[in-house]
């Protein structure tokens, strides 16, 4: 799937987005923190145009890769840096190409993020437990793939609503 498909999708479930929209003070935040790898033109359009920060989506077991089912709380920018530079396994895995975008909403501890490891527009969402930070470099085998792309776990989740005012 392309940015084409992410737009579609995006643009079907904008309606029922009630979370905060990344601002341009936002995106200078993240701009400074990260490259441009990680953070490519069509994710800061996407930050900046959909309200996400704060929405909970819910994947059924079913329709996860990793067959576990996914409560995502999406990050504020000021999270996703927190995530990225502050919090393990986020520090160990950014450098890896990964960038954090979601908190499991059930409290687990293990974030959520896009493997920007190859150049797309739709990216794969993944899950990194956080029982192997802190060992040494993380081991990439661990990384739970839970949609082949993000147009895929935002068309097949379900919308919870807000769980914490962004």
């Amino acid at each position: 799937m392309d940015s084409m498909v992410l737009d579609v999708v995006l643009k079907q479930i904008a309606r029922d987005l009630c979370g905060a929209e990344a601002t341009e003070d936002d995106i200078r935040l993240l701009r400074s923190r990260f490259n441009p790898r990680l953070l490519p033109d069509w994710l800061v359009t996407m930050l900046n145009g959909n309200r996400l920060a704060g929405m909970c989506f819910s994947l059924d077991a079913s329709v996860d890769k990793s067959n576990v089912g996914a409560e995502v709380q999406w990050l504020t920018p000021v999270q996703i840096v927190s995530e990225a530079t502050e919090c393990e396994p986020g520090a160990s895995v950014v450098s890896l190409g990964y960038f954090p975008i979601g908190a499991c909403a059930e409290g687990s501890g293990d974030p959520y993020f896009l493997d920007l490891l190859e150049a797309t527009d739709d990216p794969p969402l993944v899950r990194v437990p956080h029982d192997f930070a802190g060992c040494g470099q993380y081991p990439i085998d661990r990384i739970e793939r839970v949609s082949d792309s993000l147009s895929e776990f935002l068309s097949k989740a379900t919308l919870s609503g807000i769980i914490q005012a962004p």
